[in-house]
């Protein structure tokens, strides 16, 4: 039977606390807060709030939104679909957005504005419980080190943000439409090629199993033919003694003529042993093997990063954090105005979008000159990559972040999670699935904690959902990553990872790309829009 770890536990129970704290734990009565001051709209009935969802009523002539708790029956439906999305997405390392959204804004009858900061918080309980999870976890191929990629998180997140950007700006001016069709032929495509990658490494590893079936048989059968022949090689073997010590009274016999013994060389198993070793000692691998052990103790100091969790390399993520929180506070975005009331095309708003893209740049290059003076190191001690690793050097220290950046320009344009585009760029990269998808979810933890702040201390989330469906996601996320890896370890097959990914994507482009349809039906087809258009 699985057992829930304790550090997951414990990550809930700081998440909760968190979140509390960040809401000033707000005790006006259920039933009665006006949770969304955009629809302060007057009323006579119930009736003529319901289009703005099911929890909202007439309060003294008011449209106002009900608290979650007791939960409804549509609510009920929401929360078990959540939880469902969320076991499925967090296998794959994808935070679930592009089925979150569609969900509460089918059963819970939400508007995008509303459904997607409750999306946001409900990955965020996900991540977190994906993160606790897999920070316990070895690498597949090698026990020494640790699951997640660091290097790759803390090299890949700020160009994908810095790609967001740039494509969030698109996405405003880009008609619905043309929306809709790059988004139904990205995810499409991508969903296609993972199915694809997953049957190819499906059979890499069908291939692997019987070929070590096959050793296993050759073994018993070797076995099985040693015990029938086993008289035979006693024969043998005394008949070789015999041999031997025939051979060792003959050099006794002409050891006075010493000319004839320099001119025989002995052909004992004892000096062809002296002779091997000789020839071994000379050989260049068994001189680095066996030289100072000053080489060894700096190759081992140089990767402690892949042993322990890399607190240095983090603190860099973390201050392309509190970069990206500070941005996001002062310009505003994902729908939240900005905390200063910066209004869109004025010369600040203008200053900070220009400044958040060199910002993430800088730190990116100033990582990648750590890693790549890392890698080359690391290569001069004879290190050796396990399948799936990426060497850090001049070339991918600039291309690999080039690609993200082209993945958060697709992400901020169609309006889907970075982890959507992000977590199969990274398989296509090559890194193993499970490292693939434990890394890419510690990417998300680090995106949706920053937005789900933010639409918290805005007061666009209220507690009470966030703290609701952060559970929801979290214990969605632990049954996930524990499904998955119980999948997994029983058939030994990496690829149940891409396939999942494969799977998520695939419905998530269905689903939004019907929505998007619906939309177009409702208001036909339009044209470019200007990017500061109210």
């Amino acid at each position: 039977m699985l057992q829930l770890p304790w550090r997951p536990v414990l990550g809930l129970a700081l998440y909760l606390a968190a979140v509390a704290y960040v809401t000033g734990f707000d005790t006006a009565p259920v039933g009665s807060r006006r949770l969304s001051p955009r629809l302060d709209l007057l009323c006579q009935a119930d009736a003529e709030c319901q289009r703005f969802g099911h929890r909202f009523g007439c309060v003294e002539h008011v449209c106002t939104e009900h608290g979650l708790f007791p939960l409804s029956p549509t609510d009920v439906a929401g929360t078990i679909g959540a939880f469902l999305c969320v076991i499925v997405s967090s296998g794959g390392g994808l935070g679930g957005g592009g089925l979150l959204v569609p969900l509460y804004i089918i059963v819970l009858g939400m508007s995008s504005h509303d459904a997607i900061p409750l999306s946001k918080a409900t990955i965020f309980g996900s991540a977190i419980a994906s993160m606790l999870l897999n920070v316990r976890k070895k690498h597949p191929l090698d026990p020494e080190r640790q699951l997640i990629d660091y290097e790759v998180v803390v090299m890949m997140e700020p160009m994908t943000l810095a790609g967001t950007i740039i494509g969030v700006h698109l996405n405003k001016m880009c008609p619905e439409w043309l929306i809709t069709v790059l988004l139904v032929w990205l995810l499409s495509n991508t969903s296609l090629r993972m199915v694809t990658k997953g049957r190819h490494v499906w059979q890499q590893e069908e291939a692997k199993e019987k070929k070590l079936l096959a050793s296993i048989v050759h073994h018993w059968q070797a076995l099985t033919t040693a015990r029938r022949l086993g008289s035979a090689v006693v024969a043998a073997t005394r008949h070789w003694r015999a041999l031997v010590q025939r051979r060792k009274d003959a050099q006794a016999t002409v050891a006075v003529h010493p000319e004839h013994h320099l001119q025989e060389e002995s052909l004992s198993d004892d000096d062809l042993n002296d002779h091997d070793e000789d020839d071994f000692l000379m050989r260049p691998s068994a001189k680095k093997a066996t030289g100072s052990g000053g080489s060894t103790l700096s190759l081992a100091n140089l990767l402690q990063f892949r042993k322990y969790v890399p607190w240095g390399d983090l603190t860099i993520l973390l201050f392309a954090w509190f970069g990206l929180v500070l941005f996001s506070m002062l310009k505003g975005g994902h729908g939240a105005p900005s905390v200063v009331g910066l209004v869109c095309g004025s010369s600040m708003y203008w200053f900070l979008t220009l400044m958040s893209f060199p910002f993430f740049v800088a730190v990116t290059a100033v990582f990648g000159l750590k890693i790549a003076g890392r890698h080359d190191a690391m290569q001069a001690y004879g290190y050796k990559y396990v399948a799936g690793d990426i060497v850090w050097n001049k070339r991918t220290t600039v291309l690999y972040p080039a690609l993200c950046t082209v993945a958060g320009v697709a992400a901020g344009l169609l309006g889907i999670g970075g982890g959507m585009v992000k977590g199969p760029l990274l398989l296509e990269i090559g890194l193993h699935p499970q490292v693939a998808s434990a890394s890419s979810s510690t990417m998300i933890l680090f995106t949706s904690s920053a937005t789900t702040l933010q639409f918290i201390v805005l007061g666009m989330l209220p507690y009470d959902a966030a703290l609701w469906y952060g559970v929801v996601g979290f214990a969605g996320g632990v049954v996930g990553q524990l499904g998955l890896s119980y999948l997994i370890k029983k058939y030994r097959k990496t690829a149940f990872v891409l396939f999942l990914v494969a799977g998520v994507i695939g419905a998530s482009g269905s689903i939004m790309g019907l929505l998007g349809l619906k939309d177009i039906a409702a208001h036909g087809f339009g044209g470019f829009r200007p990017l500061c258009a109210t």
